[in-house]
């Protein structure tokens, strides 16, 4: 279908091409913008649960009510207490074992700062979010991709040996799998902890989607281990920038020694309503649960529909609010997104940013009607597209 995308796509309005080849972070900026304007898009990409605004408001009001809250403290010194308390509480760790940082994204960066120098090794996984190797790429290390391949996007023991060099400092990691929604289990996760003791690397872990999973830190199976996680995903608090790092205290050490500065973007405000969302999460655990339980089906029903039309191929799975099947007959995801959009004002995520064209990433942590009106309409679309190929 390339060519007909090409065909299609010959007017002058063309979508947001030049946000594609700005990296994802610039697409998502110029998908934003253009959104805002448009009345009639259908937003399909985004793979964070819908913030739960109202409940959000709540624990801010409690803070403030008759007071303020004692949570409201300085994070100069070392981000603030009861975040990392409940932090090392939720990942069976001591205080003492967490870095409390503006997100997950700085969290990394901190650790890529401790553990990786000009001219190191780094593997990272492949698909990958784009911000996994420009992480790498912006600490000049040499990478080396560790391919997780369709349809179960699994990580070959031996294949991460293989790859494993003497300049190996550090494999980068998601769980859950960004874009696939895969799992990576304890036995893998232990092997992979073996495979990096071997040449003294580190394994960072990106577990910002772990908790869809109920799956333990990878910090409880290896010291090798450091976790980065946040607020902003699973329970859709991207507004409170409440990340953190975890791991072993040799390994947390080393983190403080690189960075001595720490995250000085730390918000005294933000981190204090982070740390009653951390220290009562049922109310944010039923609300993801919720969103998941109403919009998984819808996605599940029009996933099936368009794998039996041939428009698509790859299982839906199990976790998580993110779906990345292959568009049957499209290597040119790129294309096949500024059309989508350019034509029938749908927003898919190419495959291209995550290093797998061909496919595109479908996010469904909104609200379930509007996911249900999106998907008919690129089923539609996918039709058009094929009809005319």
């Amino acid at each position: 279908m390339n060519s007909a995308i090409a065909r299609l796509s010959s007017s002058p309005q063309h979508g947001f091409r030049s946000g594609l080849e700005g990296g994802y972070t610039a697409w998502v900026r110029e998908v934003l913008r253009a959104v805002a304007a448009e009345p009639r898009a259908a937003v399909l990409f985004d793979s964070t649960i819908k913030e739960p605004t109202e409940l959000l408001a709540t624990v801010v009001r409690r803070a403030f009510a008759g007071g303020v809250t004692d949570r409201y403290e300085s994070t100069f010194a070392g981000g603030n207490r009861f975040v990392a308390a409940a932090v090392a509480d939720r990942h069976g760790v001591h205080p003492d074992q967490v870095i409390c940082t503006t997100g997950a994204t700085s969290a990394m960066g901190m650790a890529m700062r401790a553990f990786v120098a000009a001219g190191d090794h780094v593997i990272v996984e492949a698909p990958a979010f784009d911000l996994l190797p420009a992480l790498a790429q912006d600490a000049r290390a040499r990478v080396t991709p560790l391919p997780r391949r369709a349809p179960d996007f699994a990580i070959d023991l031996d294949e991460l040996a293989a790859l494993v060099r003497p300049d190996t400092r550090l494999i980068l990691l998601t769980q859950v799998h960004n874009p696939s929604g895969a799992i990576l289990d304890a036995q893998t996760l232990q092997g992979i902890g073996e495979i990096a003791a071997r040449v003294g690397a580190k394994v960072l872990i990106d577990e910002v989607y772990a908790d869809f999973a109920d799956v333990g830190s990878a910090v409880r199976i290896s010291d090798v281990f450091i976790s980065a996680g946040s607020l902003t995903k699973v329970q859709g608090l991207f507004a409170l920038k409440c990340g953190w790092a975890v791991g072993s205290r040799a390994n947390i050490a080393a983190i403080q020694a690189a960075n001595p500065q720490g995250d000085l973007g730390v918000s005294k405000l933000t981190h204090a309503i982070g740390a009653l969302v951390l220290e009562d999460m049922a109310p944010f655990e039923a609300h993801w649960r919720g969103v998941l339980d109403a919009a998984r089906p819808v996605l599940a029903a029009h996933a099936r529909r368009m794998v039996t039309d041939g428009l698509i191929l790859g299982d839906l799975p199990t976790f998580g609010c993110m779906y990345f099947p292959r568009v049957v007959g499209v290597s040119d995801s790129l294309s096949l997104a500024s059309w989508l959009w350019s034509s029938e004002q749908i927003v898919v995520a190419p495959g291209e940013f995550f290093g797998q064209p061909g496919h595109i990433r479908i996010g469904f942590g909104g609200d379930a009607a509007a996911l249900d009106a999106g998907l008919t309409r690129l089923h539609s679309a996918l039709l058009r597209l094929r009809a005319a190929a």
